[in-house]
């Protein structure tokens, strides 16, 4: 691996690359990208700047790769709890639901990583901002396939539009983790959900 000025760098041997993504994740997740320095990077990873730069070539790439990995495991979460649902619609009130235990679990920030990045950077870097907006679209197109299979499957009507339904529950759910995120009071959280799950029960065809 060669640094900046053409010099051999070797990564420690201890190196992890999914690791040091998870540590980097966490990192920008909690204060962005502008706000993280290369000091802080070097502490969540435990890399020299060298070995930093061979591993992942700068700043931004380590970033964009970090929102990549956030991203992915948000995807695969949400692949998996709907796996383990009794149906669809069910399933998808159940990731709203499980919100609140989310909040519990201590995470970097309760806000959506990609959302805040989306935010951060709305009128800075074209690359990382349209990295942003494809995982959110990403994200938005899981929910409509499961509106899609909650619709073939007959628990929706069949003139719910699939699309629509999914962009208004990422809407919910994003801008429920924000409130989650500025100090919201358990009550209102608690009845905030309550009401996008009331929103989503209306969809449900009475059997």
């Amino acid at each position: 691996m060669l640094n900046k000025q053409g010099n051999i760098v070797a990564r420690p041997s201890s190196f992890d690359r999914e690791d040091a993504l998870a540590n980097a994740r966490n990192l920008f997740w909690r204060k962005g990208f502008h706000a993280t320095s290369l000091k802080d990077i070097e502490a969540a990873l435990s890399l020299k700047p060298g070995s930093i730069y061979a591993a992942f070539g700068s700043k931004k790439a380590l970033f964009s790769e970090a929102l990549t990995y956030y991203a992915h495991g948000v995807a695969e979460e949400f692949r998996s709890h709907m796996a383990q649902s009794d149906s669809p619609l069910t399933g998808l009130i159940g990731y709203v639901r499980s919100i609140t235990h989310q909040s519990e679990n201590k995470m970097p920030s309760n806000a959506c990583m990609v959302f805040k990045t989306a935010l951060e950077l709305a009128n800075d870097d074209s690359e990382l901002k349209e990295l942003a907006a494809q995982q959110l679209t990403g994200m938005a197109n899981l929910f409509a396939g499961a509106f899609e299979d909650a619709r073939h499957a007959g628990e929706i009507a069949p003139d719910v539009d699939p699309h629509r339904a999914a962009v208004k529950l990422q809407t919910s759910i994003t801008g429920l983790r924000g409130m989650i995120e500025s100090g919201l009071p358990a009550a209102d959280v608690q009845n905030l959900i309550d009401d996008i799950i009331a929103d989503m029960e209306r969809l449900r065809v009475a059997h």
